[in-house]
């Protein structure tokens, strides 16, 4: 769970060209996000959402569903 989401885990996802990024942290919310991951995707213009897995996925539907061109990354457990 640390050091966490790091910029290279969602390289892939920025490459989509997403405006939106959510990051689910887990059920617990033990997943860290550091500094350096918030700061990669704002340097690429994303705004980024760091919510409890379950939050972060109704999120990201109803971002989906507004036509948002949002990705997500979603850590199920902890």
């Amino acid at each position: 769970h640390s050091p966490g989401v790091q910029p290279a885990d969602l390289e892939e996802v920025v490459k989509k060209g997403v405006k939106t990024m959510v990051i689910g942290r887990g059920m617990s919310e033990a997943l860290q996000v550091p500094p350096s991951t918030l700061d990669y995707l704002k340097k690429n213009g994303i705004d980024v959402l760091v919510l409890q897995t379950e939050k972060a996925v109704e999120k990201y539907n109803a971002l989906a569903a507004q036509g948002v061109k949002v990705g997500g990354v979603f850590h199920s457990t902890c």
